[in-house]
Order: structure tokens, then C-alpha cells, then sequence
């Protein structure tokens, strides 16, 4: 048996959610706090809090552009059915908010699937986001590592799915895992095992042939 934590952003969806709000309705500002975060200056929790704190735009429309703008990467649905038939527990963990990942995941008929993510508050003075993990434990940084010592208290090993350097700290902890982009180059830079995907095609074939 196996539980695998998912990432949500360029991961399920082709492209960045998170990125694309903020490049349509967060202050200029946003920019450098992104800089401040790439340069290892913020973690993504603060960078996340800070950025959406930009957008002043009410919660309908958000939501609206997420839905008319979201692509969901090949294969997702399929892959999550084979979970659910082989009892491969399947979790969805992001720095992403809550704010578009449910209403996504609502339009695709899972709402119902297990997901641990940032907590968005829409004001007029701007998006208020917390991180607080399974135990209720607010968290600073850490969230995705937080959560998989989470799920691997239910004593299955952890696949990990992941692309980005928000997603190391986690992937590094897990007993298998498949990456792409960023995540990819920089597991292979650390010399640690790992396989590539492009789609939840692929992610299948991986499972069913090298893991299970």
C-alpha cells in the first residue's frame, strides 16, 4: 500500500494558478517579493502571504478567472480513478490556497479528495493567508514537509508528485518520487533517485512498472 502527496500547481494544472492570479489582479509590488523569494530570502508561506495581501479583487471574480483559465494536466482524472481502484491513497498538498484549488477540484468532481493547502480570507484590504498543518499547528514554512511526516504516520510508504523548489524539502523525505521541471534539476544536482513525468499518463505507467 501506498499514499502518494500530490503538489497543485504546475503539477495537476498545466501552469502556475498561483502565479497566474497574481501576475492579473496583485499590485505591482508583487514582483519583488517574488525576487525576495527565488533569492532564498522568503519562504513561499511569507512569500504567498505577502503577495496575495496585493490583491484587492473580489472572491467571484477570482474565482471566475480560474475557472475560465485553468488547464488540468492530461491524464488526472484517469490516474486518480486508479487510486481509488487499487486503494493507493491519493492527497493533494499545496502552497497554493484553498481560494481555487477547491473550486477546481469541485469542477472535476473531487471534492470529496483529500487536500491540505494555504487558507484564503478575501477582504477588501486584500487576501489574508494562513498555512496551519493536519495537527493545527500554524506554520511559517516547512507546510509540505509538515504534511508528509503527517501522512507517514499512517505507516504507508510516501510517493511524491512535484515540480518546484517548493516541493524539495518534502520530496527529499519520501520514499519514491517523480518529478518535473525545477524539482527534477534540482533532485538530480543532489544525486537523489527520482523519475520524470510530463503527464498522469506517465505517472500511471511509473507506478504500475517501478513502484507497486
Amino acid at each position: 500500500m501506498f499514499t502518494i502527496q500530490c503538489d497543485f500547481d504546475d503539477t495537476i494544472t498545466v501552469g502556475n494558478v498561483s502565479m497566474a492570479l497574481k501576475e492579473a489582479f496583485a499590485l505591482e509590488e508583487w514582483k519583488q517579493i517574488e525576487a525576495k523569494y527565488v533569492a532564498g530570502q522568503f519562504s513561499v508561506e511569507e512569500s504567498n502571504r505577502r503577495q496575495f495581501a496585493l490583491i484587492r479583487t473580489p472572491k467571484t471574480e477570482l474565482q471566475n478567472f480560474v475557472s475560465r483559465t485553468t488547464e488540468i494536466r492530461p491524464g488526472f482524472l484517469q490516474f486518480v480513478e486508479y487510486c481509488r481502484n487499487t486503494g493507493i491513497g491519493f492527497t493533494v498538498v499545496s502552497s497554493g490556497l484553498d481560494l481555487y484549488i477547491q473550486p477546481v477540484l469541485r469542477n472535476l468532481g473531487l471534492s470529496d479528495l483529500e487536500t491540505y493547502s494555504g487558507r484564503a480570507r478575501v477582504t477588501s484590504d486584500g487576501i489574508v493567508v494562513d498555512y496551519v498543518d493536519p495537527w493545527g499547528t500554524p506554520r511559517e514554512e516547512g507546510f509540505k514537509l509538515a504534511c508528509l511526516k503527517y501522512l507517514k504516520q499512517r505507516g504507508w510508504p510516501i510517493i511524491y508528485i512535484g515540480d518546484g523548489t517548493s516541493d524539495v524539502a518534502a520530496a527529499l523525505e519520501a520514499e519514491f518520487v517523480l518529478a518535473r521541471d525545477s524539482l527534477k534539476e534540482q533532485l538530480s544536482l543532489m544525486s537523489r533517485p527520482h523519475f520524470t513525468f510530463d503527464d498522469f499518463h506517465d505517472v500511471r505507467k511509473i507506478v504500475e512498472n517501478n513502484i507497486r
